[in-house]
């Protein structure tokens, strides 16, 4: 019987060390998003992704140094009627901190993610929002929390 209560204490203070995390990780970081039409083609958009990162805190760049740390990615949640062309992740910041061994690769502060996509006319037509998915690992000097993939759309 000890051993069974034990196993269930376990299983929720892991539960709430889990749902702690995920409720700490949308605090660390703002995201805003925009989308500006190409003038001359209107099938063609410019989104931006505006990531404002807490003080203390960083994400980890597109291109880690380390393979175990997880990228800040962006990819559509878009089947059909959306075709990204293009993403340009922001100049990263080389630094080292007092967990790693070796030097991360870093975004502080405020950073924009550009995705340039080609939306079809029956997408257009629909007025549906644009769907993507941003991946992302807070860390601050000392751990990082796990990965997030949060849901974010724009109108076109």
């Amino acid at each position: 019987m000890s051993k069974l209560l034990f196993l269930c204490s376990l299983m929720i203070i892991s539960w709430v060390n889990l749902y702690c995390q995920d409720k700490k990780n949308i605090n660390i970081v703002d995201i805003s998003l925009s989308s500006v039409s190409d003038t001359a083609n209107k099938n063609y958009f410019t989104v931006f992704i505006n990531v404002n990162i807490k003080v203390g805190w960083h994400l980890n760049s597109n291109k880690p140094l380390d393979e175990y740390m997880t990228p800040t990615s962006v990819k559509s949640k878009d089947r059909s009627g959306i075709k990204i062309l293009k993403i340009e992740y922001p100049p990263e910041i080389i630094a080292k901190l007092q967990f790693s061994d070796s030097e991360l690769s870093l975004y502080e502060g405020m950073v924009t993610i550009k995705v340039i996509l080609k939306a079809d006319d029956a997408f257009l037509k629909s007025k549906k929002k644009a769907k993507f998915e941003l991946e992302y690992q807070s860390c601050n000097s000392q751990t990082c929390l796990f990965p997030v993939q949060r849901v974010l759309s724009v109108n076109l």
